[in-house]
């Protein structure tokens, strides 16, 4: 009796936990439509992007499978560590993957409006649009 309960315990946790992976894998995550940039063939293309953390400028190039980005700007107020990352989006806002652009302790500073960094990026197939995101940690003290 007591073997039995054991077993359904199990099966019924199990159920549980493939219910719970099937819902997760249906999840993605999207980016509102006024956060997408259209990523045009060719280039190179200037643009500007700002969050409450930091303001950036950008130059990209699209090739085939390929995005030169060439970017620089300044945080907003003074920052213990920075981060920006760059999102790859299809046509609907979904997250086809996500690339950092710019990881930093208060040793290393974007370089204030003209840009000082360049990455280049295999583009996810299915890429049409792309958004950027920042997370700014603030000073402490001095």
């Amino acid at each position: 009796m007591g073997k039995k309960n054991i077993t359904g315990a199990l099966k019924s946790g199990l159920m549980f936990l493939l219910f719970l992976l099937a819902a997760c894998q249906g999840v993605q995550t999207t980016v509102a439509p006024e956060r997408r940039i259209a990523l045009h063939p060719g280039g190179p293309y200037d643009g500007s992007w700002e969050s409450q953390d930091v303001f950036i400028q950008y130059q990209y190039v699209k090739q085939p499978g390929t995005l030169k980005l060439n970017y620089g700007g300044h945080a907003k107020r003074g920052y213990d560590q920075l981060s920006v990352w760059m999102l790859f989006l299809d046509s609907q806002g979904n997250i086809l993957d996500t690339k950092s652009i710019f990881n930093s302790g208060f040793r290393q500073k974007l370089t204030r409006d003209k840009r000082s960094f360049e990455k280049t990026f295999e583009i996810p197939v299915g890429t049409t649009q792309f958004a950027f995101q920042s997370m700014l940690k603030e000073r402490i003290g001095l």
